[in-house]
């Protein structure tokens, strides 16, 4: 039986770091190894790839070209000049592929092109997480005309998404509580989309042994995101509570990631501690989780699910996080999760003063999490979805 074709669409992922950069992997992994997959690469800096360019060894069927988009829709959704419109429809036509996957909501315009040329193709959207949400909760924390652009953002995601779930595709969201909301709020009843839940997948690596001997707590992600921009303003907004118990432990927390903004030392400064550490990006994230006590996480702002928790019980470190830093995974009671900032602070303190119980819950959550988001069960399950949907899809519709 001849096996199913695939066009997979994402912008480069392959040796790059980051949670979405794992999704990305871990989908192009499964399609490969379920369907003949080919990869479109959308070119987003505005230079063609390179010809040794390669996606786990294999080329790039298609590469395309952004352009800037018009100011009216969101900033997060790809636009592309006529004649790579074109060429896209050209290769659709020669190549008459069973299914294309796109990498979160940016590449809309090439899926509707793809519908368009190709009735009976069937589309699926990863979807991830709600964009609207996440730039919503980030005008909610600071609401003001210098913050106007979020406000503007969301409306327009806002509009986009309805248009999105009136399309008889297949959306798929890592984070259930979303999954939900958007069923029932944005999208049509009863909706043509199809929607499924397909949850991020834990890290397999062995638990690396501790290779510093510094004390320290950890703050970690990519600090030039929206979501981590005002985690650490809530962590300092924090220290008050802890800081005191920090210095009686010889404790530090450090906070590591890549391209953090300058003000971040700027307020570690103007506070006056020694007790936060600004890392900056690190040679090897994992290692720095596995040197950590256990992991602080203290958002209020985010969308899809927290990755980084998975990494941190990859690691068998405790975590100490919100509702909504940990909404969409199932920690039980295998983490800190907390709303207010006393709440928050007392089971750092907790932590601390119990070195033992910290790692007894990062031993916890290890466990629960390699049970609920193993790369095998979520890749099964994707799988069985696509099968479901590519045997309803007839003509384009469910």
């Amino acid at each position: 039986m001849t096996p199913r074709r695939v066009l997979y669409l994402d912008t480069r992922f392959e040796h790059q770091a980051g949670g979405d950069k794992n999704r990305s992997r871990f989908l192009w992994q499964v399609l490969r190894g379920t369907f003949s997959a080919d990869f479109g690469m959308i070119d987003t800096d505005g230079s063609s790839a390179p010809s040794n360019v390669t996606i786990n060894e294999f080329p790039p069927a298609i590469t395309l070209r952004t352009k800037r988009s018009p100011w009216w829709q969101p900033a997060s959704l790809f636009s592309f000049d006529r004649p790579e419109l074109d060429r896209f429809r050209k290769h659709l036509l020669s190549q008459r592929y069973d299914l294309i996957v796109a990498r979160f909501h940016s590449p809309y315009s090439l899926c509707r092109a793809a519908a368009k040329h190709l009735s009976e193709t069937a589309i699926m959207v990863d979807l991830d997480m709600v964009s609207s949400r996440l730039v919503g909760l980030t005008w909610k924390q600071a609401p003001s005309i210098r913050n106007r652009w979020f406000l503007l953002e969301k409306i327009k995601l806002q509009r986009f998404e309805r248009k999105l779930l009136q399309q008889p595709w297949l959306i798929s969201f890592s984070n259930p509580v979303e999954l939900d909301d958007l069923r029932h709020h944005a999208a049509p009843n009863p909706p043509p989309c199809r929607f499924f839940e397909l949850p991020n997948v834990m890290p397999q690596d062995r638990p690396l042994e501790r290779q510093s001997m510094e004390a320290m707590i950890l703050f970690f992600g990519s600090l030039n995101s929206d979501a981590n921009l005002d985690g650490f303003k809530f962590l300092m907004e924090l220290l008050p509570l802890v800081d005191a118990d920090l210095k009686r432990h010889q404790v530090k927390i450090h906070v590591a990631g890549k391209n953090p903004p300058a003000w971040f030392a700027q307020s570690i400064q103007n506070y006056g501690t020694d007790r936060v550490v600004l890392l900056g990006a690190v040679d090897s994230m994992a290692q720095t989780i596995a040197n950590s006590r256990f992991v602080v996480l203290p958002l209020r702002v985010a969308s899809g699910t927290r990755t980084r928790i998975l990494e941190a019980a990859a690691q068998q470190r405790a975590v100490v996080t919100t509702p909504i830093g940990a909404e969409g995974i199932d920690v039980g009671n295998a983490a800190h999760v907390h709303k207010s900032p006393a709440d928050l602070a007392l089971a750092i303190r907790d932590l601390l003063d119990h070195p033992e119980a910290a790692e007894d819950l990062g031993r916890r959550l290890a466990t629960r999490c390699r049970a609920r988001y193993s790369p095998e069960r979520v890749a099964a399950d994707l799988s069985n979805e696509l099968d479901l949907f590519l045997k309803g899809n007839k003509g384009g519709h469910l």
